[in-house]
């Protein structure tokens, strides 16, 4: 099982939303830090990521696409509730 980098990410709430996404569509994720917890941040500034999301090869094309998708701003269809409505009634 080879991983792949599908999204680096300036930070952890980047990172954990595009790993909770890839899940939610059936894609197993895994988020890597760069930071080192002793060091508190000065990892970034050696290397301007936060970290990176991981996903296995055989699911990389498809992880880039609602990746892609999701930082465009378009709906991720295959992403559970995105075939329903918008319920503007509240």
């Amino acid at each position: 099982m080879a991983l792949k980098q599908v999204y680096r990410a300036e930070n952890e709430l980047m990172a954990n939303t595009v790993k909770d996404l890839l899940e939610a569509s059936g894609i197993p994720a895994l988020v890597h830090s760069f930071q080192i917890p002793a060091y508190d941040g000065i990892a970034q500034v050696m290397r301007p990521a936060w970290g990176e999301v991981l996903v296995e090869e055989e699911n990389l094309a498809q992880a880039q696409e609602i990746v892609e998708g999701f930082l465009s701003g378009k709906p991720v269809e295959d992403a559970p509730g995105a075939d329903q409505p918008d319920d503007d009634t509240r």
